[in-house]
């Protein structure tokens, strides 16, 4: 069996087998790259404030306050401010899982989280959610199509499914390359799409053609989903050639005498910005024992982080001591390799252009799947009919 043989077997089988994980993940990729702009489209009533009462917006304190109305036996861990002047502001609780999640990141295989939107001018709250609970109505339909694509809805079973196929998906594009690339060098007539009016022919084309334009962006967005999935397997091997970040696991508020009364998130944003005064408030991770912190999220111009800020300070929730400092902007080449995976994969490194580049590469899966699947069968059909027109010529 020729070189080329294997690699058309590969090719074909791989994609038989995981056609269908290809294609729903394929499809919920290009849906959930808007999954923010979609969730607050079709939720206005829950993202979109319409009271601005005195025109002047409430301080975070008085905002938590009001979310903790919603889940007050709950500890809330996140606050995000709005984003622009009709937005509200974001409350997140999270509760402790009885037994965490195996194959699950630690934020969502160990906690179940609860989210509040706060009208930020009154302090009303406009709606909240279980972030636990999936559904089709247009409350948790984006949350849906995000599990879907990360996990096929069966969480850490599911989660490793969708990684090894990501990895036979990065298989079957490189054997797509190989087979495409022309053994004459006619590079210029491969590129093309031909219109002859022969059916077989323009769904063969159409397969080369659509797949080797977008490659490389194929590539990307399946290998930084594999990374997403399976961080632990490749950092080992980017800290082979270069230094990654470790966030010291021994930091923690100190309760004394002279300071038993926490700061306030006003505090401790105050005490972010003297820390970096140029950058933007992103969000902030709230303490929820007596020994956690508040560590404070900024963007600094330059971050290839779009959406939020990785710029991060750890701040003693009592003295306000900034006990450490994440800057994106200053780290080794394997952190930055790193901290590019997720901008990367959603698109958003390459603002509103790579978000269309990766809406893009879901549909040309769409498209690939398709026209594969529709040559093989004509295939399959050629040769069951060369057989039985064989059978009847051997039997005369």
């Amino acid at each position: 069996m020729s070189v080329r043989s294997v690699f058309v077997k590969i090719h074909l089988y791989l994609s038989l087998f995981l056609g269908a994980i290809f294609l729903v993940v394929g499809i919920t990729g290009s849906v959930i790259v808007f999954d923010d702009a979609l969730d607050e489209m079709i939720n206005p009533e829950l993202f979109t404030v319409s009271d601005y009462g005195d025109g002047h917006r409430k301080s975070m304190s008085e905002i938590l306050a009001s979310a903790k109305m919603a889940y007050p036996y709950k500890p809330a861990a996140l606050i995000y401010p709005p984003k622009e002047k009709e937005s509200v502001s974001l409350v997140l609780f999270k509760t402790p899982k009885e037994q965490c999640e195996a194959g699950m990141p630690k934020c969502c295989g160990g906690f179940d989280w609860f989210q509040v939107m706060v009208n930020p001018y009154t302090a009303e709250v406009l709606g909240k959610r279980d972030r636990n609970t999936y559904g089709v109505d247009r409350a948790h339909l984006i949350k849906t199509i995000y599990e879907l694509h990360s996990s096929l809805l069966l969480k850490g079973t599911g989660r490793t499914i969708v990684g090894l196929s990501g990895i036979a998906w990065l298989i079957v594009i490189l054997s797509g390359i190989y087979l495409w690339w022309p053994r004459n060098g006619k590079f210029k007539r491969a590129l093309k799409l031909k219109h002859d009016g022969n059916s077989v022919r323009f769904n063969l084309d159409l397969h080369r053609v659509s797949g080797i334009y977008t490659a490389i962006i194929l590539v990307v967005v399946t290998f930084t989903g594999v990374y997403l999935i399976f961080p632990e397997y490749i950092k080992p091997v980017v800290k082979v050639f270069s230094p990654l970040e470790k966030t010291p696991k021994d930091l923690t508020s100190k309760l004394t005498l002279q300071e038993a009364k926490a700061i306030t998130i006003e505090d401790a944003v105050k005490i972010a910005n003297r820390t970096f005064p140029n950058a933007v408030l992103s969000h902030i991770s709230l303490p929820i024992d007596a020994e956690d912190m508040y560590k404070v999220y900024k963007r600094q111009e330059g971050e290839v982080r779009k959406t939020k800020g990785q710029t991060a300070i750890w701040i003693d929730q009592y003295s306000g001591k900034v006990l450490y400092v994440k800057d994106p902007l200053k780290v080794s080449s394997g952190q930055s390799f790193i901290n590019w995976q997720l901008p990367l994969h959603n698109g958003e490194a390459l603002g509103m252009t790579g978000r269309l580049m990766i809406f893009a590469s879901g549909i040309v899966t769409v498209i690939l799947m398709i026209t594969g699947t529709i040559l093989w069968l004509k295939k399959k059909r050629r040769k069951a009919l060369k057989s039985t027109i064989q059978g009847k010529e051997n039997g005369k």
